[in-house]
């Protein structure tokens, strides 16, 4: 079935500031275990010790930026500097495919995981759990008061951005997505002046897809391209991601247009029915 620009879609500047802020606090959880962090990993991860063991959990739900990316030591700091010693806690006990613990972490009575895309240092991640509505709302606050990442200018960005958007999106590839990666593409127009993309990235909310335009990639004004996941000779409008794979998840999934200093110039979330 060919969906393109799936059912739910949420654009960076969908919401306005309000008045009103959500909250991190969360109920007392029973079943919590309480652990000693024996070090941040990133803005995502940490170390811990459980039961005497050294085991490293990631935050359910979330996805701060890669070492070396653009607010990567900020998304660090910021969690490190939320952990109370002596009063953390986590709750969940499944494994990802590196064998981390995935598991809400809490300081006091705090969800570390709402705190982190509240205040602008991760993403919420189209992953089906508890939390993901409260996630994805405080990820539009985040938005909407360019916290953290969102800010127009994080990273040295100079807002000369142009106007070159997302146009559309389409993530379920006509038959199976293995067999026409090619048929799964995101197509980015520009509304402006000449923008040399030189640079950019345009990348999913995990951290395995990355496309990065080429040297001297020069979008024109009113011109549209079509970046499609599979391999393939570059010929305008379509160039080729030649991806590992299906790039972008039927089911939901967020697509980032970063500019050359890893600012965030748009971005889409979509979320099937």
């Amino acid at each position: 079935m060919r969906r393109l620009v799936l059912a739910l879609i949420l654009t960076i500047g969908a919401c306005s500031p309000g008045t009103e802020t959500t909250t991190t606090e969360v109920p007392a959880a029973s079943v919590r275990t309480p652990i000693e962090v024996e070090s941040v990993v990133d803005g995502d991860s940490v170390r811990i010790v459980i039961d005497g063991e050294l085991v490293e959990v990631r935050l359910l739900g979330i996805n701060a930026p890669e070492r070396d990316e653009c607010w990567a030591d900020e998304a660090r700091n910021a969690l490190s500097d939320a952990l109370t010693p002596g009063d953390v806690s986590i709750l969940g006990e499944e494994r990802d495919q590196y064998g981390r613990r995935l598991a809400y972490i809490y300081s006091g009575a705090t969800s570390l995981n709402h705190q982190m895309v509240l205040e602008g240092n991760a993403i919420a991640i189209a992953y089906e759990h508890d939390e993901l509505p409260d996630l994805l709302a405080a990820e539009e606050e985040a938005i909407a008061l360019e916290r953290g990442l969102w800010s127009p200018t994080v990273c040295g960005s100079t807002l000369d951005r142009f106007d070159v958007r997302i146009w559309a999106i389409e993530a379920d590839a006509p038959g199976r997505d293995d067999q026409n990666p090619n048929g799964e593409f995101v197509a980015i127009t520009n509304e402006g002046r000449d923008a040399n993309l030189t640079g950019w990235m345009l990348r999913d909310e995990s951290s395995a897809h990355r496309y990065t335009f080429s040297e001297g990639f020069i979008l024109t004004a009113g011109e549209i391209v079509t970046v499609r996941s599979g391999c393939g000779e570059d010929a305008r409008p379509d160039v080729y991601w030649c991806a590992d794979g299906a790039v972008w998840t039927n089911s939901g999934d967020t697509v980032l247009l970063l500019d050359g200093f890893g600012a965030v110039v748009d971005r889409v979330r979509y979320l099937d029915g």
